[in-house]
């Protein structure tokens, strides 16, 4: 008995010998995981399911580097490559995450090279603190050596010998006690679900950690690339679309714009919180404020995006369908044959363009603008080449240049134009530089956003003017609003208090403009994005009967909004509005990954 507990004891000090660096970087790996959770995604969850998080971290990195338990020959340097790769995805997943709020996924692989794009952004997000990611890296580096001299005294000192290619019993009972506890804690029907069910990464990280997210969204894609509908599937949605499809009806706002002119502006990083509000007694958006006051004003809209962003403010305006929360519609699925706003006023007599000051092929543009009707899109290429704020041509000559393209559009006509000059890194230039403020009395990047938000307002005006020069602005329903509001941290600057944990970060605004329009209303409905396209189509007075998601912001009596508790909106009439809600996303989602737009009943 004493013989047995000596040769088990003397194992388990070879083991230890064997695998001391693979064990220390197992350990540090796993507090790299557990802050990551901790500090980068933060707690979002209950805390139970944060736990779980740091619980999967440590988990994955044990099973990840497992396999080194068995290898003799380069242990040392394969276990410092495997750490190296996996402080290399946690530096990218915290620049991403810092940049998006979300984690970057395998989708998005075919847009790296949009990097050098948002890269002034990119750099301005970098912080000397990210190299303790490699800390672990860099000690095994420098005290490699008589660490190795120390556990071979131990080895020399014990009479342990190598195991060779024989499996220590202790790696066999470790690799399996982790492999088995991961699994538990999993489960079966558990993992299944969250590979199904749609999850965006953060929150999947936040339960199995950054590394299991990874995994997940690897399986998924796997799963997604290789699996079609059948027909059976295909006609229940062709059924539940034919079901549950709203139909279009008349309200008093019905048109109002019927075969005028409609052009959509769509304002970088515009948050509500400045409309109407004052720093150092100046208006920051003064052309917007007087906007507002003379058009349909929605001073609450929301604004839905997945891991596309702003491409899929593009997608969901012009198509009134839910973005994918685990892909860019745009990048993947930018061939589908969408049903679209374009494509319904090409039907009825009008022509469709787009306009963008920048790359043609970011966010595949390019290609989703022709899938969704665009019969021109004017880029970057096609602009005269002046000066850049940010990350493309200032809006300035971009909507000077923009109201010429407008201007000699066949009539009647839908323009769609993306501004730029107020993203993110929020550069002060000669141009940009129009309130009289201190930029260094706020919070970082604070003072650049309200510059620049404010040269996108006086560009607009100038843009508004020239619009009337041409005899366009009173003959034309315009629509301006926000992608999506600016990545910023809590600050007061004059009259505004913007805590970005309120509402406030997710509501961006939305102005209406009809056609002569000088007296103005303003609504407080919970709209989204989704309710533009079939807004516009009500106030043309143009009918369809593809689906649409959203519903006109004018609609009356039963066909009122129905508001759920996340504040999106549902077109279905039901006691269980969350529940209908998700089947929504669900049918948006099957349509969009399987493209089965041409299938669905007219």
């Amino acid at each position: 008995m004493v013989n047995t507990i000596i040769k088990i004891h003397k194992k388990n000090h070879s083991f230890i010998c064997d695998q001391h660096l693979v064990l220390f970087l197992i350990l540090t790996t796993g507090i790299k995981l557990a802050i990551f959770n901790a500090i980068v995604i933060k707690v979002t969850w209950p805390t139970n399911q944060y736990i779980y998080g740091v619980i999967f971290g440590f988990l994955s990195a044990g099973i990840l580097f497992s396999p080194l338990y068995f290898i003799s020959k380069h242990k040392r340097k394969l276990a410092i490559i495997l750490a190296l790769l996996i402080s290399t995805l946690l530096l990218v997943d915290n620049i991403y995450f810092s940049y998006f709020a979300t984690i970057p996924n395998v989708s998005q692989l075919g847009i790296l090279g949009q990097a050098a794009d948002v890269g002034p952004a990119i750099n301005g997000l970098l912080n000397w603190l990210y190299l303790l990611y490699f800390i672990d890296i860099a000690l095994v580096a420098i005290f490699a050596r008589p660490i190795i001299k120390y556990f071979e005294k131990i080895k020399e000192k014990h009479n342990l010998h190598k195991p060779g290619h024989k499996m220590s019993l202790a790696s066999l009972i470790f690799t399996v006690f982790l492999t088995g506890l991961a699994l538990l804690l999993v489960g079966p029907n558990r993992l299944n679900q969250v590979i199904n069910s749609g999850y965006d990464t953060p929150s999947t990280a936040q339960y199995y950690g950054v590394i299991g997210a990874h995994a997940v969204d690897i399986t998924r894609f796997i799963n997604e690339e290789t699996t079609n509908l059948s027909t059976e599937q295909k006609n229940t949605v062709a059924d539940w679309v034919k079901n549950n499809k709203p139909t279009q009806k008349n309200n008093a706002m019905t048109g109002l714009a019927k075969g005028k002119n409609v052009i959509i502006i769509q304002v970088e990083s515009l948050g509500g919180f400045v409309i109407n509000q004052k720093v150092n007694n100046q208006e920051i958006t003064p052309n917007l404020n007087k906007l507002s006051q003379n058009s349909q004003f929605f001073p609450n809209d929301r604004f839905i995006i997945g891991e596309g962003h702003t491409s899929d403010t593009d997608f969901v305006v012009n198509s009134s369908y839910f973005p994918i929360s685990d892909a860019a519609v745009f990048v993947r699925y930018g061939k589908d044959d969408f049903t679209s706003l374009p494509k319904t006023l090409i039907a009825n007599g009008y022509s469709a363009e787009a306009y963008h000051g920048f790359n043609r092929n970011f966010w595949n543009r390019n290609t989703a603008f022709t899938s969704l009707g665009y019969q021109k899109f004017y880029a970057a290429d096609d602009y005269p080449k002046l000066a850049t704020i940010n990350m493309g041509l200032n809006d300035g000559d971009f909507l000077s240049k923009t109201a010429e393209y407008i201007q000699a559009q066949p009539k009647p006509s839908l323009s769609y134009a993306i501004t730029l000059s107020s993203h993110t890194p929020f550069e002060i230039t000669n141009l940009t530089n129009g309130l009289d403020i201190n930029t260094n009395d706020y919070p970082y990047l604070v003072g650049g956003y309200l510059q620049n938000i404010n040269y996108t307002d006086r560009m607009l005006g100038e843009f508004f003017t020239k619009l009337k020069s041409e005899g366009l602005y009173d003959d034309s329903l315009i629509v301006v609003y926000g992608d999506h509001t600016p990545v910023l941290p809590a600050f007061k600057a004059g009259t505004i208090d913007y805590n970005p944990d309120s509402t406030q970060q997710k509501e961006v605004p939305l102005l209406i403009k009809l056609p002569n329009e000088t007296t103005g209303k303003t609504y407080q409905n919970t709209g989204t994005h989704m309710d533009i396209m079939p807004t516009i189509l009500d106030l043309l007075d143009i009918k369809t009967n593809q689906l649409m998601f959203g519903q006109s912001l004018f609609a009356e009596g039963s066909t009122d909004l129905k508001v759920c508790t996340d504040q999106l909106i549902t077109f279905n009439s039901t006691n269980d509005c969350k529940n209908m809600l998700n089947i929504e996303k669900n049918m948006s989602d099957e349509i969009i990954r399987y493209n089965l737009f041409n299938i669905l009943p007219q």
